[in-house]
């Protein structure tokens, strides 16, 4: 009885599984615009009053609109370039700190006043990390600090990756409706803005479209997962000295997610950037992966060690 409770719950999930991925397969929007749909997410996750601005205008306000964003797009690519200098004169006082040992490290040390004068002369940060590296008295304090530096241009590369891929899809939305509007007949122009405008509402829609059904498999993962650790919990319970080995590998499966999360990096790679993730998120992704790859190379081994064994025993 309690068999056939089991299977029935993991069908039941199943179906609710297939049912949210056809659904979400019919409702998702048109796989040519997928370009075009993540542009506009990604700007309307950081100024939502552009996609905004760009849906109620009309033909004849469209040029000041694009003309307003343009203004802000130049403004923010200006500011992007102050983080870029600071993020390579990071980078280059970083690799100073990873090449030196305990033989050149006393006399970078006795020369970092000139050195750092010229590395940082225009950064906005300088004194933060003269005083840093001051406060380093000896090589064995330089690894932590240099931790700390490694940090800080993770950070830096990470906001200076993000607003460059915003700025490139503003960049991009904007360029479009200027097409639009610089078209010389009117009639094309009034149906080309038209549509436009139809894609700005229907990737909006797709959007909560897709939330909705992300939030929903979250759930039904976390039910299935519930259920699952419920099940077992029960059958161990009842079957504890026949269930130790279950308890075991689960335990190695926690650690081994929680070793991918460690060495994962938050640092997010364009794809990931592209997606939205934070970066808390991405380590979650990475811990995954890396749990996937040591199950594989443990199954793996414990295949290879299988054949082995009943290799020796049918040869004795």
């Amino acid at each position: 009885m309690k068999n056939r409770i089991i299977n029935i719950v993991i069908f039941v999930v199943a179906i609710l599984a297939v049912c949210v991925a056809i659904a979400f397969s019919f409702f998702s929007f048109d796989a040519d615009k997928k370009d075009s749909y993540i542009q506009v997410r990604e700007v309307n996750a950081v100024t939502p009053e552009m996609v905004s601005d760009f849906e109620t205008a009309t033909v004849e306000s469209l040029p000041s609109v694009i003309e307003k964003y343009q203004k802000e797009n130049q403004t923010r690519s200006e500011n992007l370039k102050s983080v870029q200098m600071e993020k390579d004169i990071l980078y280059t006082y970083l690799q100073d700190l990873k090449n030196l040992d305990e033989n050149s490290f006393e006399a970078y040390k006795a020369g970092f006043p000139e050195r750092s004068a010229a590395l940082f002369a225009k950064s906005e940060n300088k004194q933060k990390y003269v005083d840093g590296f001051n406060g380093v008295q000896t090589y064995k304090d330089l690894e932590k600090y240099t931790e700390q530096v490694n940090k800080d241009y993770a950070a830096l590369k990470q906001e200076y990756l993000v607003e460059r891929n915003y700025i490139k899809a503003a960049n991009g939305l904007v360029s479009k409706a200027d097409m639009i509007s610089t078209t010389a007949s009117a009639n094309k122009k009034a149906a080309d803005f038209e549509a436009f405008q139809k894609d700005l509402k229907s990737f909006g829609k797709s959007a909560s479209l897709q939330n909705f059904f992300i939030i929903l498999t979250y759930i039904l993962g976390i039910g299935a997962l519930a259920l699952m650790v419920f099940f077992l919990l029960t059958n161990m319970i009842a079957n504890f000295k026949t269930s130790y080995k279950i308890l075991l590998g689960l335990v190695l499966l926690v650690v081994a997610f929680f070793i991918g999360y460690l060495v994962g990096t938050p640092t997010l790679s364009p794809s990931a950037i592209k997606a939205g993730m934070s970066g808390s998120g991405y380590k979650m992704v990475n811990a995954a992966v890396f749990t996937v790859y040591v199950c594989l190379f443990v199954a793996i081994i414990s295949i290879i060690v299988t054949l082995i064994m009943n290799a020796v025993k049918n040869r004795n």
